[in-house]
């Protein structure tokens, strides 16, 4: 995603290394600024994707996870439901059961006391007692058959009851299984409503913060937006610096550029070297005078050769020759500006000669007009 810029930049910073003939100029310099930015932002905008699919991922899983306990927690509820119905019949069966109990205990009651009290009467009366009982009947016979079948009811129920009494026990028992059943699945529930809870949560937080980094995201991207904007600005500045330099035409602050990063090598005032080049070729770059001195700073061909100049049409080129053979001047001079710009004009072998400034009328009018502008900030 990022190639195309540090390409577009290389291609920016060959293009100025190459017009200018050396190291950019501060267009250069703002420019591999700029990029370096813009690939910070890159970064960074590369990291927050990876950081967002990694948590929409986490998020996704979670969604998963979520589905799944609400899934058990359904079958959960419908286990509870069913269980509560089992529970409401069993409970209403040993109701029935119960009530049935009870009635045929207070029937076994009301008989035996009825038998019971045939024969008591029969015990206390006596001979008349019994006699009074074989009297109710019609025969001995059907008295005994009487309490014959008093005493098969009795024992009938006495097993009604037994049975009855183990149907109960056996309710008792599945109420208590239903119950400890009801208790574990209500504890089931518990536990999975409280990871429901926890699984929302997290859901929650991993959606809040996938918000964050996108509008990070978005933030990043206007910035590499606005970055790219600034390079196309750069860009359309450093195309027109081109022409300039095409046509050899350069505006003051480009030529007073070149000229100060230049002179902070050799240690000379740049407003010296501007009002040399002013006095040379009045900053235009093509220019070639009658004696064939070329460039900004009117170099012969041998000495541009000399100081290592191959375009003297180059202007980092052509004003790196002219310091540093003004700077040659200077020091061959003991510092003397007047007498290295006479030389500079001349050649110092004149210079020697007449001990000082030629009688020159070129020579003298190039160095009052050099030191004039020097002087007075031109």
């Amino acid at each position: 995603m990022g190639c195309w810029r540090r390409l577009f930049a290389a291609g920016l910073l060959a293009i100025l290394t190459f017009t200018t003939g050396g190291a950019p100029v501060a267009d250069a310099a703002s420019l591999s600024a700029l990029e370096s930015e813009l690939h910070t932002v890159h970064v960074t905008l590369v990291a927050d994707e990876a950081q967002a699919q990694a948590l929409q991922a986490q998020a996704n899983t979670l969604n998963a996870q979520l589905q799944q306990v609400n899934a058990q927690l359904g079958q959960t509820q419908v286990q509870i439901a069913a269980t509560e119905i089992a529970i409401k019949n069993t409970e209403a069966t040993m109701g029935r059961t119960t009530a049935h109990l009870n009635a045929t205990r207070k029937a076994m009651d009301k008989e035996q006391r009825g038998l019971g009290g045939v024969l008591l009467f029969a015990e206390q009366e006596g001979p008349l007692g019994f006699l009074s009982v074989l009297l109710s009947v019609h025969s001995f016979g059907d008295f005994v058959t009487q309490v014959g079948t008093m005493a098969r009811i009795a024992s009938y129920q006495r097993g009604v009851v037994v049975n009855l009494k183990k149907e109960t026990d056996q309710i008792s028992q599945d109420l208590a299984k239903l119950a400890q059943s009801r208790a574990t699945l209500d504890h089931q529930e518990a536990t999975l409503l409280n990871q429901k809870t926890q699984l929302a949560a997290v859901a929650q937080q991993r959606a809040t913060l996938l918000a964050q980094i996108k509008q990070q995201q978005a933030s990043v991207a206007a910035l590499e937006a606005n970055l790219h904007a600034e390079g196309q600005k750069l860009w359309a500045a450093i195309q027109q610096l081109e022409a300039e330099l095409a046509s050899g035409k350069l505006t003051s602050a480009q030529l007073f550029s070149i000229v100060q990063s230049i002179s902070a090598v050799y240690g000379i005032d740049p407003y010296l070297v501007m009002a040399v080049i002013r006095e040379e070729s009045g900053g235009y770059a093509k220019a070639v005078s009658s004696a064939g001195a070329e460039g900004l700073m009117q170099l012969m061909p041998q000495t541009a050769a000399d100081l290592g100049v191959t375009d003297p049409f180059n202007p980092q080129q052509n004003v790196r020759g002219g310091i540093a053979y003004l700077s040659y001047l200077l020091h061959l001079f003991n510092g003397n500006v007047a007498w290295a710009l006479a030389a500079y004009n001349a050649g110092p072998g004149a210079v020697k000669y007449y001990h000082g400034i030629p009688p020159y009328p070129e020579t003298q009018n190039y160095v009052r007009n050099i030191l004039y502008m020097y002087q007075h900030g031109i």
